[in-house]
C-alpha cells in the first residue's frame, strides 16, 4: 500500500481531531471535580492546601489572618470581615485564632501565588493593596483612579 501526501495529511488531521476531543473531555472532567467545592467567603478554620489552590484557581484573593486574641488583632479581623463582605465575589478570608505569637500569619495571596504581607496595612489602605494585587478587579478598583 502506497502512502501519498494526501493520505498522510488526512491521517495527521484525523489524529489531531481525536487528540483534541480527548483533551476537551479530560479538561471538562477536571473542571467538574473542582466545581464540587463550594467556596465560602469566610473560613474560621485552617484551610487545606487543596482548598487554597481551588480558591486561587477560581481567581479570588485569599487573605490569611491567623491571630492571637489581642485587641488590635480583633480589630483587624473585623476590618477584614467588613472588607470581604464588600468584595465577596473577589476575596476569601481565612481567620483563625491561634495560641502562640509565633503562629500568627497576616498576608494576602493573589491568584498568581504572590504573597503580600499585611502586617503594616491599615483598614484604609486595604482596598488599594487589594486592587493593586488582584487579577479580576471589581468596579470599585476600576473607578478609584477617576
Amino acid at each position: 500500500m502506497k502512502l501519498d501526501k494526501q493520505r498522510v495529511f488526512s491521517l495527521f488531521i484525523g489524529i489531531m481531531m481525536i487528540t483534541w476531543v480527548v483533551g476537551i473531555a479530560m479538561s471538562s472532567t477536571i473542571q467538574s471535580s473542582q466545581q464540587g467545592l463550594i467556596i465560602q467567603n469566610v473560613y474560621d478554620r485552617v484551610l487545606t492546601a487543596n482548598e487554597k489552590i481551588t480558591i486561587l484557581r477560581s481567581g479570588r484573593v485569599l487573605i490569611e489572618h491567623l491571630y492571637t486574641g489581642t485587641h488590635e488583632s480583633l480589630e483587624k479581623k473585623a476590618a477584614y470581615e467588613n472588607f470581604v463582605a464588600r468584595f465577596k465575589d473577589f476575596v476569601v478570608l481565612e481567620t483563625v485564632e491561634v495560641e502562640q505569637e509565633n503562629q500568627t500569619v497576616d498576608q494576602m495571596i493573589n491568584p498568581n501565588g504572590d504573597i503580600i504581607p499585611m502586617d503594616n496595612v491599615s483598614a484604609g489602605q486595604l482596598v488599594d493593596v487589594f486592587c493593586d494585587n488582584t487579577l479580576f478587579q471589581p468596579k470599585e478598583c476600576l473607578l478609584r483612579s477617576i
